[in-house]
């Protein structure tokens, strides 16, 4: 059996993923919206802030094992909007995990302006209850950046920073089942 294809979704905090990943999803018969942050939020002792540099052994961790979750949806026939930060520092190993079970991989970086992502980030309700969403301006700022100069990977970008969220869902559904994003 051939496994559903899957989207991976990124973009810095407040970049809209959470918010489109779910429009997106809900244009198909069969389809999950995998949300990376929940994985995160498992770690019950030793979290270490995602964004720091001594959090890596973490984050490969996590993003391996969100990567593997995603893969078997998508195996047994779902399509998965996988939403997360997954920039191209840790694209191979999300990727790799993917197309284990022979996942067709597609990506698409939303990327509004700063005072855009700040405001949305900054603004939100937490998306788990009870655990409040990155608010601290530096760290948004540091992921934003992060995700500024993305080399080959610049074809994926959707700047999404005037849209509302269903038109942003609409083009990326667009360019998701035409594979205009695929890796």
């Amino acid at each position: 059996m051939a496994s559903a294809p899957i989207l991976l979704l990124t973009g810095p905090p407040g970049s809209g993923k959470s918010t489109v990943a779910r429009l997106v999803a809900d244009r198909f018969d069969l389809a999950v919206c995998v949300e990376s942050d929940w994985f995160w939020t498992t770690i019950v002792r030793g979290h270490v802030p995602p964004w720091l540099g001594e959090a890596d052994a973490q984050n490969r961790t996590v993003l391996r094992t969100c990567s593997a979750a995603a893969a078997e949806l998508a195996f047994g026939g779902y399509t998965v909007v996988m939403n997360g930060i997954f920039g191209p520092w840790h694209l191979d190993l999300v990727t790799d995990e993917l197309r284990r079970q022979g996942g067709d991989v597609h990506y698409v970086v939303l990327r509004p302006s700063f005072e855009v992502a700040l405001e949305r980030a900054t603004s939100r309700a937490p998306l788990t209850p009870g655990i409040a969403p990155l608010g601290d301006e530096d760290a948004i700022r540091l992921l934003w950046e992060k995700f500024q100069h993305l080399g080959p990977h610049e074809r994926h970008v959707v700047d999404n920073g005037t849209q509302e969220p269903e038109q942003t869902a609409a083009l990326v559904w667009t360019r998701f089942v035409n594979g205009t994003d695929r890796l």
